[in-house]
């Protein structure tokens, strides 16, 4: 069996299997020259090649990759190929939940206006800003890997919580995707950490803003499209939302005549929560643990739903 790695994953996978044949790559050149007879790949390079790299690599069984987004993979030729694919869900909960936390942290208590007046030298006669995390009431939509990662951070915070899924298990405060807008009156931080399907594009728009309480504040760290971005624009000017943090855009990089810059109460990362100095090596124990239970014909840990898109 030949199995195709990226070279920047080599000191995490030292321990691969000595009976196989190994490519290590560097570049979508680098993989299309090295995926002929491979049968296993772990893609990572801009998945706009990935028909290019399928056509080189027509053996290619099991397809693999750190991130958890799949909305740009090319699913429909997996599928029509038959090619597995495993996604890194999970692996960058932890430091996307901390984002979320330090981001809202920031908002409530007018961080950056602190931090401005700082190299200002300036000593502010009061504090900008009165927020508390607690007793707020979080509604988190996307309750899997890195919803639960956020609830649990926001629940030691003393914010109430309630997450959102396509199928709900009968677990307490979690709600079916049918009914969460009758609980957006109720909602002081709505976060979206949601795949991006067909069902979930443009899923808040100016109906969902205006149900929020006023003040309250919007979280998106999936995708950019999620949201009606002209809306959140609005409802963020018109003082109805407290504000917002995005690690996500609609467009990426943010343009620089977006408005989305310039509003005093937006937080703006560039879709950097996920880093971590760990993540390479969660991916690669990940990716060794998937490998042996595909060796030994058992069912591999995140596999996506082609048809479902996640």
């Amino acid at each position: 069996m030949k199995v195709v790695v990226p070279e920047r994953m080599r000191p995490h996978l030292g321990s691969l299997p000595s009976d196989m044949e190994t490519a290590w790559y560097e570049g979508v050149d680098g993989c299309v020259a090295s995926v002929r007879d491979a049968e296993v790949l772990w893609a990572d390079f801009n998945v706009k090649h990935m028909e290019s790299v399928l056509e080189a690599g027509a053996s290619i069984h099991w397809v693999t990759t750190d991130v958890a987004g799949v909305d740009r993979w090319p699913l429909d030729l997996l599928a029509l190929r038959r090619v597995i694919l495993t996604n890194g869900a999970g692996l960058q909960a932890t430091p996307i939940s901390e984002y979320v936390v330090m981001a809202l942290l920031a908002g409530l208590k007018g961080f950056t206006e602190l931090a401005e007046a700082q190299r200002r030298r300036q000593w502010l006669p009061k504090p900008p800003a009165f927020g508390e995390m607690d007793h707020k009431r979080a509604l988190i939509y996307g309750y899997g890997n890195i919803g639960r990662a956020i609830g649990e951070r926001l629940r030691a915070f003393g914010v109430s919580v309630i997450g959102v899924r396509r199928h709900p298990t009968g677990e307490a405060s979690v709600v079916a995707d049918t009914e969460w807008e009758r609980y957006l009156p109720e909602t002081d931080l709505l976060i979206l950490a949601v795949p991006l399907t067909g069902a979930t594009r443009a899923l808040v728009g100016e109906p969902e803003l205006a149900a929020l309480p006023r003040g309250a504040w919007v979280v998106n760290i999936a995708r950019g499209a999620l949201i009606d971005e002209a809306a959140l624009i609005g409802a963020l000017k018109s003082g109805h939302l407290g504000g917002a943090y995005l690690d996500v855009t609609e467009t990426e990089p943010l343009p620089h005549e977006s408005e989305l810059w310039l509003l005093p109460t937006v937080i703006l990362t560039p879709h950097s929560s996920w880093a971590s100095d760990r993540l390479d090596g969660a991916a690669g124990g990940m990716f060794l643990d998937n490998l042996d239970r595909y060796r030994r014909g058992e069912p591999l840990r995140n596999v996506v739903d082609l048809q479902a898109g996640y």
